[in-house]
């Protein structure tokens, strides 16, 4: 097979502009919206594009105002110069069955609409030795004849595409599941028995990627060898899941937020496939300024890792109110990733408590398969739980980093003598110290890292005389150039490799530090500094803005997840110098 491009687009939503703006003033931009995505479509040098449903907003039982926005969004995607496959959305057929919701389910009187604008509700096409799939959800459980003779057409269609070598895609508009295969049926699921029917079909033909949409925000989901996209909308953002956020919701309570805003661009190649997550920021017009680029050009990778300290896998649970009335939603929160996949951050710094029960292990799993790569923290000298959850992880991570106090650098090295790290993982060690001038007083606060000025690195290294230790941890502190303490770093003969942590700006312990320009600087500086010395790992500390308890500060991320200067100062230099 020979590379391809395609672009995945969600939930456009149109509408006239006149439309519910008292209650939504956003709801004037869903033409306009769509005219910019068409135009950045158009310019992506893209095989073609799947439109993942809900392509108008007024549900078909509304047949009017349903048709009057139709043939809207009919004149927008005619000024669409590549080819489009359009899937259903409830708001174009109806709603799958759910007596729990107030308007009527998909009906037979509303599918000759959207079969006159947009095509047949399922079907599938090959290109470049490759199956692309349009599945008609809204219809599975419905009772309906379309339902059953989709289902036979589909076991018919993934057999013949699995037997014939092909690489099959598949395109929803209702995801299979938001978080796991087993939750309960909601709003936002394909309901059972049609699930598992549908999953099980995934796996039996070993579909490559599902994409799904309804949703409006990112998730990343795998089930048993199939990656789970779910995309972002290009209209607004359903406000419900702005709960994943820590902190108040962006404007009309959370449906604008147009930093969330975007769509997928998909590279396949003979290895697979890598998507892209480009955002549009809700540019209306045919027109825009959104820098898309370097985000979709081949041939870079971000050169630094970043420090997560916030939680990325968290579970949260959404309140009942207005949709699913009665039942507890849950979803893990995939916000930051966006953010990672678009400045090509591959190296992760985390801590071992991410990876002490299976689902974190099997996350981790999940975005190394993706490239992530990770270094795992544990401190002091470690108990068996550490070690079984580190040696659990095999290969998938790149390096084990144990921060611990100088003093307990014998008692450690005792330790790893018994219990030796796996073959080819490599062992970083770095001493835990405290924050503050030497005799201003006792410190609670502490950090990690030898000083890239001064040599107390020797006594371990020393007393290293079985060769445990391959990395030593080097903090470069906020106010030190990062780049003149790099170039000491690669040039340092320490008989071990080194590693290097730059602290972003920071304040004070109470005082937070607002200064994004400085952020971006700060980061443009380690950049170069990586690009400049290859063979010195380098870390930003940290990655999204901590708001809250001790010395607070801005990131490349707000709390919101969604980017700061500093991430595109990141992209800009990095892909101008890796190209």
């Amino acid at each position: 097979m020979v590379p391809l491009r395609f672009v995945v687009i969600a939930d456009t939503h149109i509408r006239h502009p006149h439309d519910e703006v008292d209650a939504y003033p956003s709801n004037a931009l869903m033409k306009e919206r769509s005219e910019f995505v068409v135009g950045l479509c158009n310019n992506l040098a893209a095989e073609f594009v799947v439109h993942l449903g809900d392509i108008v907003h007024p549900l078909p039982i509304d047949s009017e105002a349903h048709l009057d926005a139709v043939r809207l969004a009919t004149g927008v995607f005619a000024g669409l110069r590549l080819p489009i496959h359009f899937v259903p959305g409830n708001h174009d057929i109806g709603d799958k069955p759910d007596a729990l919701v107030a308007v009527p389910p998909v009906a037979e009187e509303y599918y000759p609409v959207f079969e006159h604008h947009w095509g047949p509700p399922y079907g599938s096409f090959d290109m470049a030795g490759c199956h692309f799939v349009i599945v008609d959800t809204p219809v599975i459980g419905s009772g309906l004849a379309r339902d059953e003779a989709q289902r036979s057409w589909l076991e018919s269609d993934l057999r013949i595409a699995a037997e014939t070598g092909k690489r099959i895609f598949l395109f929803t508009h209702y995801p299979p599941f938001i978080k796991d295969r087993t939750e309960a049926d909601h709003y936002d699921n394909v309901s059972e028995p049609g699930r598992t029917w549908l999953l099980d079909l995934i796996e039996s033909r070993h579909v490559e990627a599902v994409f799904s949409g309804h949703v409006h925000n990112f998730l990343y989901n795998h089930h048993r060898g199939t990656v789970m996209y779910v995309a972002p909308a290009t209209g607004f953002v359903r406000p419900d899941y702005s709960e994943l956020a820590a902190v108040a919701p962006e404007s009309e309570n959370g449906r604008e937020d147009p930093a969330k805003l975007g769509v997928f661009v998909v590279d396949v190649t003979p290895e697979g496939h890598v998507v892209h997550p480009v955002r549009t920021f809700g540019e209306t017009g045919e027109t825009g300024a959104v820098p898309v680029p370097a985000v979709v050009s081949p041939g870079w990778q971000s050169p630094v890792g970043v420090t997560i300290r916030h939680s990325w896998m968290s579970t949260v649970d959404f309140p009942t109110e207005g949709l699913d009335e009665t039942r507890r939603k849950s979803v893990r929160n995939d916000a930051l990733i966006p953010a990672l996949w678009e400045a090509r951050i591959g190296a992760i710094r985390i801590p071992v408590g991410d990876v002490l029960a299976t689902d974190g292990r099997q996350r981790v799993r999940h975005l190394a398969g993706r490239g992530s790569r990770f270094s795992i923290r544990s401190g002091g000298i470690p108990d068996a739980a550490t070690r079984e959850a580190i040696w659990a992880l095999g290969g998938v991570i790149d390096r084990w980093e144990i921060d611990t106090p100088a003093e307990s650098f014998s008692g450690l090295l005792e330790a790893l003598a018994v219990h030796r790290p796996p073959a080819g993982l490599r062992l970083a060690v770095g001493p835990i110290v405290p924050i503050g001038e030497a005799g201003s007083g006792v410190h609670h606060f502490v950090a990690v890292g030898f000083s890239p000025f001064e040599d107390g690195w020797r006594d371990l290294v020393a007393e290293d005389t079985g060769g445990l230790i391959d990395e030593l941890i080097f903090r470069i502190p906020h106010g030190v150039e990062v780049v003149d303490a790099v170039a000491l770093l690669a040039a340092a003969d320490t008989g071990r490799g080194v590693v290097a942590v730059v602290d972003l700006p920071r304040a004070s312990e109470s005082c937070v530090f607002a200064d994004d320009d400085a952020v971006a600087d700060r980061v443009g500086e380690a950049v170069a500094a990586a690009l400049a010395h290859p063979g010195v790992p380098v870390f930003l500390d940290g990655f999204q803005d901590h708001d809250r308890g001790y010395y607070p500060r801005h990131g490349l991320v707000d709390r919101h997840h969604n980017p700061r200067a500093a991430l595109y100062r990141l992209i800009e230099i990095a892909s101008a110098g890796s190209i």
